[in-house]
């Protein structure tokens, strides 16, 4: 575990961004994908499932013992988090009302945050999108080590 983390501890590809090009290898290959592109208009009912899920624990087990309450905040809660973290990230793509509703997006990117207790979405997106943006760029990738 060490302490310290130097550029030579990942690999590095010096080749072209290779999403765009995989994606285009794909779609020529498997047509039938396509299809699969875009918004889900469940992805929102699911993720508000997530929420109503979150806040109900947290009424029912206010009576229970400080060992109930950390277990269920670490194994049900915390699975919880990370789905709505991986939320935020979609949602940062606009795919819960899709490109046409951007503002609608970013509204219900606070309400998903809402449960997480840090305040994430807003800043996610901004870096998120730099990053895609700038892949693989070492001076402008938010998301490379430096």
């Amino acid at each position: 575990m060490g302490g310290r983390v130097s550029r030579t501890d990942f690999d590095w590809s010096y080749t072209a961004e290779p999403h765009a090009s995989r994606r285009k290898e794909i779609l020529a290959k498997y047509p039938q994908i396509k299809k699969l592109m875009g918004y889900d208009p469940n992805f929102k009912y699911q993720v508000l499932l997530l929420i109503v899920i979150q806040f109900t624990l947290t009424y029912v087990l206010k009576d229970f013992s400080w060992p109930v309450i950390f277990l269920a905040a670490y194994f049900i809660g915390g699975v919880i988090n990370h789905a709505l973290l991986l939320a935020i990230h979609e949602i940062s793509h606009n795919l819960a009302f899709g490109h046409a509703r951007p503002i609608h997006n970013r509204i219900f990117s606070l309400i998903v945050n809402f449960p997480i207790g840090v305040p994430c979405a807003i800043a996610f997106k901004k870096y998120h999108l730099e990053h895609h943006r700038y892949q693989g760029d070492e001076e402008l990738d938010v998301d490379l080590p430096t």
